[in-house]
Protein backbone atom coordinates (compact mmCIF):
# COMPACT_ATOMS: atom_id res chain seq x y z
CA UNK A 1 0.00 0.00 0.00
CA UNK A 2 2.80 2.41 0.86
CA UNK A 3 4.47 1.98 -2.53
CA UNK A 4 1.15 2.48 -4.34
CA UNK A 5 0.54 5.67 -2.41
CA UNK A 6 4.04 6.88 -3.14
CA UNK A 7 3.61 6.14 -6.82
CA UNK A 8 0.51 8.31 -6.95
CA UNK A 9 2.26 11.13 -5.12
CA UNK A 10 5.18 11.00 -7.52
CA UNK A 11 2.89 11.21 -10.53
CA UNK A 12 1.15 14.24 -9.04
CA UNK A 13 4.36 16.07 -8.24
CA UNK A 14 6.40 18.26 -10.52
CA UNK A 15 10.07 17.67 -9.84
CA UNK A 16 11.46 20.41 -7.63
CA UNK A 17 14.70 21.64 -9.04
CA UNK A 18 17.79 23.01 -7.44
CA UNK A 19 20.88 24.74 -8.52
CA UNK A 20 23.27 21.94 -9.19
CA UNK A 21 26.36 23.89 -9.96
CA UNK A 22 28.81 25.82 -7.91
CA UNK A 23 32.15 25.78 -9.60
CA UNK A 24 30.51 23.21 -11.88
CA UNK A 25 27.97 25.74 -13.04
CA UNK A 26 30.05 28.88 -12.84
CA UNK A 27 33.43 27.50 -13.87
CA UNK A 28 32.99 24.34 -15.87
CA UNK A 29 30.12 25.67 -17.93
CA UNK A 30 32.16 28.74 -18.68
CA UNK A 31 35.06 26.51 -19.69
CA UNK A 32 32.66 24.53 -21.90
CA UNK A 33 31.51 27.71 -23.59
CA UNK A 34 35.12 28.61 -24.23
CA UNK A 35 36.14 25.19 -25.51
CA UNK A 36 33.14 24.86 -27.77
CA UNK A 37 33.57 28.49 -28.91
CA UNK A 38 29.86 29.01 -29.16
CA UNK A 39 27.26 30.65 -26.99
CA UNK A 40 24.17 28.84 -25.81
CA UNK A 41 21.51 31.41 -24.91
CA UNK A 42 18.26 30.27 -23.41
CA UNK A 43 15.36 29.88 -25.88
CA UNK A 44 13.28 33.04 -25.80
CA UNK A 45 10.20 32.80 -23.61
CA UNK A 46 7.45 35.16 -24.84
CA UNK A 47 5.98 37.30 -22.08
CA UNK A 48 2.66 35.79 -21.03
CA UNK A 49 1.30 37.08 -17.75
CA UNK A 50 -1.95 35.18 -18.24
CA UNK A 51 -0.12 31.87 -18.23
CA UNK A 52 -1.31 29.54 -15.47
CA UNK A 53 1.53 28.32 -13.32
CA UNK A 54 1.07 24.93 -11.72
CA UNK A 55 1.92 25.03 -8.04
CA UNK A 56 4.04 22.49 -6.20
CA UNK A 57 2.02 20.15 -3.98
CA UNK A 58 1.69 21.34 -0.41
CA UNK A 59 1.69 25.06 -1.21
CA UNK A 60 -1.62 25.79 0.54
CA UNK A 61 -1.10 28.35 3.29
CA UNK A 62 -1.92 27.55 6.89
CA UNK A 63 -5.05 29.16 8.30
CA UNK A 64 -3.19 31.13 10.98
CA UNK A 65 -0.79 33.08 8.72
CA UNK A 66 -1.43 36.70 7.68
CA UNK A 67 -3.15 37.28 4.34
CA UNK A 68 -1.76 39.79 1.87
CA UNK A 69 -4.20 42.67 1.56
CA UNK A 70 -5.36 42.50 -2.06
CA UNK A 71 -7.29 45.80 -1.91
CA UNK A 72 -4.21 47.62 -0.65
CA UNK A 73 -2.18 45.88 -3.33
CA UNK A 74 -4.43 47.09 -6.13
CA UNK A 75 -4.45 50.65 -4.80
CA UNK A 76 -0.68 50.71 -4.38
CA UNK A 77 -0.03 49.30 -7.83
CA UNK A 78 -1.79 52.21 -9.50
CA UNK A 79 1.11 54.46 -8.61
CA UNK A 80 3.87 51.92 -9.11
CA UNK A 81 5.54 52.69 -12.43
CA UNK A 82 9.08 52.29 -13.68
CA UNK A 83 11.06 55.37 -12.71
CA UNK A 84 13.15 56.87 -15.47
CA UNK A 85 16.87 56.24 -15.07
CA UNK A 86 16.48 54.01 -12.02
CA UNK A 87 19.04 51.25 -12.52
CA UNK A 88 20.21 48.57 -10.09
CA UNK A 89 23.20 49.55 -8.00
CA UNK A 90 26.62 48.43 -9.20
CA UNK A 91 28.77 47.20 -6.33
CA UNK A 92 32.33 48.30 -6.96
CA UNK A 93 34.76 45.40 -6.96
CA UNK A 94 32.04 42.76 -7.20
CA UNK A 95 30.34 40.88 -10.03
CA UNK A 96 27.02 39.13 -9.50
CA UNK A 97 25.57 36.22 -11.48
CA UNK A 98 22.16 34.55 -11.20
CA UNK A 99 22.01 30.74 -11.04
CA UNK A 100 18.58 29.27 -11.82
CA UNK A 101 17.37 25.71 -11.31
CA UNK A 102 14.27 25.05 -13.43
CA UNK A 103 11.58 22.46 -12.77
CA UNK A 104 11.63 21.06 -16.31
CA UNK A 105 11.91 17.32 -16.80
CA UNK A 106 13.22 17.86 -20.34
CA UNK A 107 15.24 20.49 -22.13
CA UNK A 108 12.04 22.45 -22.78
CA UNK A 109 12.19 25.44 -20.44
CA UNK A 110 9.04 27.21 -21.59
CA UNK A 111 6.44 27.90 -18.87
CA UNK A 112 8.51 26.27 -16.13
CA UNK A 113 9.31 27.71 -12.71
CA UNK A 114 12.72 28.53 -11.32
CA UNK A 115 12.50 26.57 -8.11
CA UNK A 116 16.06 27.26 -7.03
CA UNK A 117 17.65 30.70 -7.25
CA UNK A 118 21.12 31.63 -6.05
CA UNK A 119 23.17 34.77 -6.56
CA UNK A 120 26.85 34.00 -7.19
CA UNK A 121 29.00 36.98 -6.15
CA UNK A 122 32.72 37.20 -6.94
CA UNK A 123 35.28 39.71 -5.70
CA UNK A 124 38.73 39.13 -7.15
CA UNK A 125 40.21 41.99 -5.12
CA UNK A 126 39.02 40.54 -1.82
CA UNK A 127 39.45 36.92 -2.88
CA UNK A 128 35.86 35.95 -2.06
CA UNK A 129 33.13 33.84 -3.64
CA UNK A 130 29.69 34.12 -2.04
CA UNK A 131 26.49 32.18 -2.72
CA UNK A 132 23.25 33.87 -1.63
CA UNK A 133 19.99 31.92 -1.78
CA UNK A 134 16.41 33.18 -1.93
CA UNK A 135 13.28 31.12 -1.13
CA UNK A 136 11.27 30.40 -4.28
CA UNK A 137 8.03 31.66 -2.67
CA UNK A 138 9.35 35.12 -1.79
CA UNK A 139 6.71 37.75 -2.58
CA UNK A 140 8.10 40.28 -5.08
CA UNK A 141 6.88 42.81 -7.61
CA UNK A 142 6.96 41.53 -11.20
CA UNK A 143 7.17 44.40 -13.66
CA UNK A 144 4.85 44.10 -16.65
CA UNK A 145 2.48 41.85 -14.74
CA UNK A 146 1.87 44.88 -12.53
CA UNK A 147 1.33 42.80 -9.45
CA UNK A 148 3.09 41.13 -6.57
CA UNK A 149 3.62 37.41 -7.03
CA UNK A 150 5.94 34.58 -6.08
CA UNK A 151 9.50 35.03 -7.28
CA UNK A 152 9.48 31.53 -8.80
CA UNK A 153 6.67 32.55 -11.17
CA UNK A 154 8.72 35.22 -12.95
CA UNK A 155 10.48 32.51 -14.91
CA UNK A 156 7.19 31.02 -16.10
CA UNK A 157 5.95 34.43 -17.25
CA UNK A 158 9.10 35.52 -19.08
CA UNK A 159 12.03 33.14 -18.70
CA UNK A 160 15.49 34.06 -17.46
CA UNK A 161 15.32 37.65 -18.75
CA UNK A 162 12.25 38.52 -16.65
CA UNK A 163 13.70 36.67 -13.65
CA UNK A 164 16.90 38.70 -13.89
CA UNK A 165 14.88 41.93 -14.13
CA UNK A 166 12.79 40.90 -11.11
CA UNK A 167 15.92 40.24 -9.07
CA UNK A 168 17.46 43.54 -10.07
CA UNK A 169 14.37 45.56 -9.15
CA UNK A 170 13.45 43.81 -5.89
CA UNK A 171 16.94 43.27 -4.46
CA UNK A 172 18.87 46.05 -6.23
CA UNK A 173 21.52 43.64 -7.54
CA UNK A 174 23.10 44.31 -10.92
CA UNK A 175 23.21 40.85 -12.55
CA UNK A 176 26.04 40.29 -15.05
CA UNK A 177 24.82 37.00 -16.53
CA UNK A 178 22.51 34.08 -15.81
CA UNK A 179 23.02 30.30 -15.84
CA UNK A 180 19.95 28.08 -16.17
CA UNK A 181 19.91 24.30 -15.64
CA UNK A 182 17.21 21.66 -15.21
CA UNK A 183 17.03 18.97 -12.57
CA UNK A 184 18.33 16.16 -14.80
CA UNK A 185 21.87 17.55 -14.50
CA UNK A 186 21.90 16.89 -10.74
CA UNK A 187 21.44 13.15 -10.95
CA UNK A 188 23.89 12.75 -13.81
CA UNK A 189 26.61 14.86 -12.20
CA UNK A 190 26.38 13.23 -8.78
CA UNK A 191 26.53 9.76 -10.33
CA UNK A 192 29.41 10.80 -12.56
CA UNK A 193 31.54 11.91 -9.61
CA UNK A 194 30.74 8.80 -7.58
CA UNK A 195 28.13 10.23 -5.22
CA UNK A 196 28.24 12.86 -2.48
CA UNK A 197 28.72 12.48 1.26
CA UNK A 198 25.79 13.91 3.24
CA UNK A 199 24.63 13.53 6.85
CA UNK A 200 20.89 12.74 7.05
CA UNK A 201 18.53 12.99 9.98
CA UNK A 202 16.08 10.14 10.56
CA UNK A 203 13.22 12.46 9.53
CA UNK A 204 14.95 13.38 6.26
CA UNK A 205 15.68 9.75 5.38
CA UNK A 206 12.09 8.73 6.05
CA UNK A 207 10.68 11.62 4.02
CA UNK A 208 12.99 10.93 1.08
CA UNK A 209 11.65 7.39 0.87
CA UNK A 210 7.97 8.16 1.36
CA UNK A 211 7.78 11.15 -1.00
CA UNK A 212 10.60 10.68 -3.51
CA UNK A 213 11.08 6.88 -3.60
CA UNK A 214 14.64 7.12 -2.26
CA UNK A 215 14.19 3.97 -0.19
CA UNK A 216 16.61 2.17 2.11
CA UNK A 217 18.16 5.22 3.75
CA UNK A 218 18.53 5.94 7.45
CA UNK A 219 19.92 8.74 9.57
CA UNK A 220 23.68 9.23 9.61
CA UNK A 221 26.57 10.16 7.32
CA UNK A 222 26.56 8.29 4.01
CA UNK A 223 27.25 8.56 0.27
CA UNK A 224 24.17 9.47 -1.77
CA UNK A 225 23.76 8.67 -5.44
CA UNK A 226 22.20 11.09 -7.92
CA UNK A 227 18.59 10.12 -7.30
CA UNK A 228 19.09 10.27 -3.53
CA UNK A 229 20.90 13.62 -3.64
CA UNK A 230 18.08 15.12 -5.70
CA UNK A 231 15.52 13.77 -3.22
CA UNK A 232 17.50 15.26 -0.32
CA UNK A 233 17.52 18.68 -1.98
CA UNK A 234 13.76 18.54 -2.48
CA UNK A 235 12.90 17.91 1.19
CA UNK A 236 10.86 20.81 2.56
CA UNK A 237 7.64 19.63 4.21
CA UNK A 238 9.28 18.39 7.40
CA UNK A 239 10.52 21.91 8.17
CA UNK A 240 10.71 24.86 5.72
CA UNK A 241 11.89 26.31 2.43
CA UNK A 242 14.77 27.96 4.31
CA UNK A 243 16.01 24.50 5.38
CA UNK A 244 15.62 23.26 1.82
CA UNK A 245 18.00 26.03 0.72
CA UNK A 246 20.47 24.80 3.35
CA UNK A 247 20.22 21.26 1.98
CA UNK A 248 20.86 22.49 -1.54
CA UNK A 249 23.95 24.36 -0.37
CA UNK A 250 25.22 21.24 1.44
CA UNK A 251 24.95 19.21 -1.76
CA UNK A 252 26.64 21.96 -3.78
CA UNK A 253 29.59 21.97 -1.40
CA UNK A 254 29.76 18.17 -1.46
CA UNK A 255 29.85 18.28 -5.27
CA UNK A 256 32.50 20.98 -5.15
CA UNK A 257 34.69 18.87 -2.84
CA UNK A 258 34.52 15.91 -5.24
CA UNK A 259 35.04 17.98 -8.40
CA UNK A 260 38.33 19.38 -7.11
CA UNK A 261 39.86 15.90 -7.24
CA UNK A 262 38.60 14.77 -10.67
CA UNK A 263 40.92 13.58 -13.40
CA UNK A 264 41.22 15.36 -16.75
CA UNK A 265 39.08 12.74 -18.48
CA UNK A 266 36.38 13.07 -15.80
CA UNK A 267 36.41 16.85 -16.20
CA UNK A 268 35.83 16.45 -19.92
CA UNK A 269 32.83 14.19 -19.37
CA UNK A 270 31.51 16.48 -16.65
CA UNK A 271 31.71 19.52 -18.91
CA UNK A 272 29.78 17.69 -21.61
CA UNK A 273 27.10 16.59 -19.13
CA UNK A 274 26.66 20.06 -17.66
CA UNK A 275 26.56 21.75 -21.03
CA UNK A 276 23.76 19.47 -22.23
CA UNK A 277 21.49 20.78 -19.46
CA UNK A 278 22.56 24.43 -19.34
CA UNK A 279 21.76 27.78 -20.92
CA UNK A 280 23.64 31.03 -20.36
CA UNK A 281 23.85 34.48 -21.91
CA UNK A 282 27.56 34.70 -21.09
CA UNK A 283 29.97 35.40 -23.96
CA UNK A 284 33.23 33.54 -24.46
CA UNK A 285 35.15 36.62 -23.31
CA UNK A 286 33.03 36.78 -20.17
CA UNK A 287 33.58 33.07 -19.58
CA UNK A 288 37.35 33.44 -19.73
CA UNK A 289 37.23 36.33 -17.28
CA UNK A 290 34.95 34.50 -14.85
CA UNK A 291 37.04 31.33 -14.98
CA UNK A 292 40.16 33.30 -14.14
CA UNK A 293 38.51 35.07 -11.22
CA UNK A 294 37.00 31.93 -9.74
CA UNK A 295 40.16 29.85 -10.04
CA UNK A 296 42.20 32.58 -8.39
CA UNK A 297 39.70 33.05 -5.57
CA UNK A 298 38.92 29.41 -4.82
CA UNK A 299 42.61 28.57 -4.53
CA UNK A 300 42.89 30.91 -1.56
CA UNK A 301 39.67 30.26 0.32
CA UNK A 302 36.34 28.53 0.53
CA UNK A 303 32.87 29.35 -0.69
CA UNK A 304 30.76 31.52 1.62
CA UNK A 305 27.03 31.08 2.15
CA UNK A 306 25.06 34.26 2.84
CA UNK A 307 21.26 34.27 2.97
CA UNK A 308 19.74 37.04 0.89
CA UNK A 309 16.35 36.31 2.46
CA UNK A 310 16.47 34.50 5.81
CA UNK A 311 13.92 33.31 8.35
CA UNK A 312 14.96 35.94 10.90
CA UNK A 313 13.88 38.82 8.65
CA UNK A 314 10.86 37.29 6.91
CA UNK A 315 7.69 35.41 7.72
CA UNK A 316 5.10 33.14 6.13
CA UNK A 317 1.95 34.68 4.65
CA UNK A 318 -0.91 33.85 2.33
CA UNK A 319 -1.66 35.15 -1.17
CA UNK A 320 -4.78 33.73 -2.78
CA UNK A 321 -4.69 30.80 -0.38
CA UNK A 322 -1.12 29.92 -1.32
CA UNK A 323 1.88 30.15 0.98
CA UNK A 324 4.32 33.01 0.36
CA UNK A 325 7.42 34.35 2.08
CA UNK A 326 6.94 37.94 3.25
CA UNK A 327 10.19 39.88 3.56
CA UNK A 328 10.10 42.27 6.52
CA UNK A 329 11.51 45.11 4.41
CA UNK A 330 13.09 44.85 0.95
CA UNK A 331 15.22 47.96 1.37
CA UNK A 332 16.63 46.71 4.68
CA UNK A 333 17.27 43.33 3.04
CA UNK A 334 19.46 44.90 0.35
CA UNK A 335 21.36 46.94 2.96
CA UNK A 336 21.90 43.95 5.26
CA UNK A 337 23.15 41.80 2.37
CA UNK A 338 25.75 44.43 1.39
CA UNK A 339 26.90 44.61 4.98
CA UNK A 340 27.45 40.83 4.97
CA UNK A 341 29.58 41.20 1.83
CA UNK A 342 31.47 44.12 3.32
CA UNK A 343 30.26 46.57 0.68
CA UNK A 344 30.46 50.13 1.99
CA UNK A 345 28.66 53.35 1.05
CA UNK A 346 25.71 51.52 -0.49
CA UNK A 347 22.73 53.67 -1.48
CA UNK A 348 19.47 51.87 -2.43
CA UNK A 349 18.18 52.67 -5.92
CA UNK A 350 15.02 54.71 -6.37
CA UNK A 351 13.29 51.69 -7.88
CA UNK A 352 14.01 49.48 -4.85
CA UNK A 353 12.72 52.16 -2.48
CA UNK A 354 9.55 52.47 -4.53
CA UNK A 355 8.85 48.73 -4.56
CA UNK A 356 9.76 48.32 -0.90
CA UNK A 357 7.30 51.02 0.15
CA UNK A 358 4.58 49.45 -1.98
CA UNK A 359 5.15 46.05 -0.42
CA UNK A 360 4.76 47.49 3.05
CA UNK A 361 1.19 48.50 2.19
CA UNK A 362 0.25 44.92 1.36
CA UNK A 363 0.79 43.50 4.84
Amino acid sequence: MASDRTGKKRKNKKVTVLIVLLVILAVLIAVAAFLLTRSKPEPETPLDFNREVEEEDGETAAADVPTVNQEAANAELEGLSQESGSQPTRDEGWRHYLLLGVDGETDSYTAKRSDAMVVLSVSEDEGRVVLSSVPRDTLVYIDGKNSFDKLTHAYAYGGADLTVQTFEENFDIDIENYFTVNFAAMEEIVDLIGGVTITLTDAEAKHMGEYYAAWGLSGGTQVLNGKEALAYCRVRKIDSDYKRNDRQFAVLMAIYDKVKDLSVSQYTELISTVYDHMYTDMTVAGAISLVGDLLAVTENGGIENVKLVDSEHSSTGSLGGRSVVLVDNLEDTAIRWREALGIENYEPSARLVQISEALEALK
